[in-house]
C-alpha cells in the first residue's frame, strides 16, 4: 500500500517534546498504533518522518545508491555512512491517536524548539522549526513557512 504525506501545519511543541499529530500525517497511516520513525534528514536542516513500511523502500534506495556509488569509484564509507544516518540516527516515536513525542535527541538534530512546521513530502513528511524554514533557498516554501507562522499568530499562540 502506497502512504503520501501531503498538506502541512504548524503545531506547538510542549517542554517534553509532545506535539499533536497533524491530521495529514494521521491519516496517511491508517493503524494509529503504527510506529512513526523519524530521522535527521540528509540534506535539509531538518527532520523527516515516515511510517515503519517504508524502511524496506529506505533499504533499497541506499542499495541502489551503494551500487552506483560502487561503480563510479565511491569508497565503501560513502555507503556505511549513509545506512548509519539512515537507520542509526533514527528514533522511534512513542505516540497515541492524536500526540506523538520527539525524543531531545531528535529536537536537538531538527533544532526543534517551540513550534514544529509539519510538510508533506510524498512518501515522507519533514518536521521544521519555522524559523529555519524560512531561510530555505526555496521561496514557495518560505512563503509556506511565513503563512503557516501568520495564521499561528492569528490565533494567538505564541
Amino acid at each position: 500500500m502506497s502512504i503520501y504525506y501531503l498538506g502541512s501545519e504548524i503545531c506547538e511543541v510542549a517542554a517534553d517534546g509532545s506535539v499533536a499529530i497533524p491530521a495529514f500525517v494521521n491519516e496517511a497511516i491508517a493503524d494509529k498504533a503504527a510506529e512513526i520513525l523519524v530521522a535527521k534528514h540528509e540534506s535539509e536542516a531538518c527532520l523527516i518522518g515516515y511510517g515503519r513500511d517504508h524502511l524496506a523502500r529506505l533499504a533499497e534506495r541506499n542499495e541502489r545508491r551503494r551500487l552506483d556509488g560502487e561503480a563510479r569509484g565511491e569508497s565503501a564509507g560513502a555507503h556505511y555512512h549513509r545506512m548509519r544516518r539512515s537507520f542509526a540516527l533514527t528514533d522511534r516515536l512513542p505516540r497515541n491517536a492524536t500526540r506523538l513525542t520527539l525524543s531531545g535527541a531528535m529536537r536537538h538534530l531538527g533544532r526543534i524548539e517551540r513550534h514544529a512546521l509539519f510538510v508533506g513530502a510524498g512518501d515522507s513528511f519533514e518536521i521544521w522549526n519555522p524559523a529555519i524554514a524560512m531561510q530555505c533557498d526555496d521561496e514557495q516554501f518560505r512563503d509556506l513557512a511565513a503563512f503557516r507562522l501568520e495564521a499561528l499568530g492569528a490565533q494567538g499562540v505564541h
